[in-house]
């Protein structure tokens, strides 16, 4: 058996939505918020798979126990260090109700530093105040189920500069000594080196308890009248709503805003600042749960780590609909690690190597006589090379693989000796 059906775990993290995985997975609500529903061997979520004798066991021990279900190209892709093989990308479905803590994930080299620094410092893995929980980068990429808001990379240094005018004079009431050495040299010479000293200022600054208040009541008056619906001084508005007093709600002033409509994704690299606002997406990684993060969020802040990982050059997203290849509708992006792909019809799937992971996100999808309901999943593994799926949601299927491992051949359709009509593979036609 080359595949099996996946059971998954619900994270409900409190940003998440009361409603939306619950619609994708047509079922009542729980009355919890649910933020992500992950597909993959990460520890820290690992999915389980049923067997072929119907026993239910994780599906990171399984893939310990037999790495050559990886086959040769996800194995050179393991975290160095890592002594568990196992998936190279993790798979979730994200649906967030209010804004996700304003954020960015490490590359490779600073993983594996910041990783052997806690280890050696004695703090557990699982502890509530770690910040690398493994040693590997997390690029990833959001693809809109729903509308999806969100922020992603600093902004150019013209538009930041215009925006810090008009807070300046403002600021400078604050009589904040790094908030008046930061600002100045950045108005008269916006570089990535002055925005930089400005925005580990503003940092600082929201970590002081005294003048935080302070900061986020001068910020606030500045923007009374400017919140034009879904604009950036709106979302301002909804997370300082949903995140009393806490400066990382000013994160629209300096991030790019983003919204995608279904079935567009983003794609975010290293070491970008970001954070999701509103909506559910498909979103894929490398299997890592590094995060570090600036504010708005229970969990732990850890600023000064975040500022020394952080890059500061402007990043604009590009929001992408994907392109054909090989039949299918992919999302290409420069990841060693993962592809997400959309089923586009009825048909044959074709994969040259790797593992992979179909999800079914409207509607129920066969795949190989195997039935997932909306919101469910099939672990495909090496051997897989190739399965039919069909169905009512088929269509709106996607699948983490490999880049680059997959082709499609559309089903077609012969009328019978009967007169009936049925769906063929396209290998199978007379």
């Amino acid at each position: 058996m080359a595949h099996y059906k996946m059971i998954n775990q619900v994270k409900q993290y409190a940003w998440g939505s009361p409603d939306l995985l619950a619609k994708i997975q047509g079922r009542s609500p729980g009355g919890r918020p649910e933020a992500e529903l992950w597909m993959g061997s990460h520890p820290n979520g690992a999915s389980q798979i049923v067997t072929p004798r119907g026993e239910t066991v994780s599906l990171a021990s399984f893939l310990a126990e037999s790495p050559a279900l990886l086959g040769p190209r996800s194995l050179e892709l393991q975290a160095p260090g890592e002594d568990m093989p196992g998936l190279p990308f993790l798979l979730k479905v994200l649906t967030a109700g209010k804004g996700l803590s304003i954020q960015a994930h490490p590359d490779r080299e600073q993983a594996r530093e910041g990783f052997a620094r806690e280890e050696a410092q004695g703090v557990p893995r699982d502890a509530p105040l770690r910040t690398y929980r493994d040693q590997n980068h997390k690029p990833e990429l959001i693809c809109a189920l729903t509308e999806f808001w969100g922020l992603c990379g600093f902004r150019p240094l013209e538009e930041l500069r215009r925006e810090f005018l008009v807070l300046s004079s403002s600021l400078a009431r604050l009589n904040h000594p790094l908030l008046d050495e930061a600002l100045e040299p950045f108005l008269e010479d916006p570089r990535e080196e002055t925005w930089e000293k400005l925005f580990l200022a503003l940092l600082e600054c929201g970590l002081d308890r005294s003048f935080r208040d302070d900061l986020v009541r001068t910020l606030s008056s500045c923007l009374e009248g400017r919140n034009e619906t879904r604009d950036r001084y709106w979302w301002v508005r909804e997370l300082l709503g949903q995140y009393p007093g806490d400066p990382g709600a000013f994160a629209p002033l300096y991030l790019n805003l983003f919204h995608l409509q279904p079935g567009e994704a983003v794609f975010l690299g290293s070491r970008v600042l970001h954070a999701y606002l509103r909506g559910a997406g498909v979103e894929i990684m490398a299997n890592s749960d590094n995060v570090l993060r600036s504010g708005c969020t229970e969990k732990h802040v850890d600023c000064r780590e975040l500022a020394r990982i952080l890059s500061f050059e402007s990043f604009l997203p590009h929001p992408s609909s994907g392109c054909n290849q090989q039949g299918l509708r992919v999302y290409v992006t420069p990841a060693r690690e993962f592809e997400l792909v959309r089923v586009p019809r009825e048909g044959r799937i074709e994969k040259r190597e790797g593992p992979a992971i179909l999800l079914a996100t409207e509607g129920p999808v066969v795949c190989d006589g195997l039935l997932l309901e909306s919101g469910e999943s099939v672990f495909l593994d090496h051997a897989a090379e190739k399965w039919d799926v069909s169905g009512p949601g088929v269509a709106s299927a996607y699948i983490a693989a490999l880049p680059g491992t997959l082709s499609f051949t559309p089903a077609t359709v012969r009328v019978g000796a009967e007169g009936s009509v049925s769906g063929v593979s396209g290998d199978e036609r007379s």
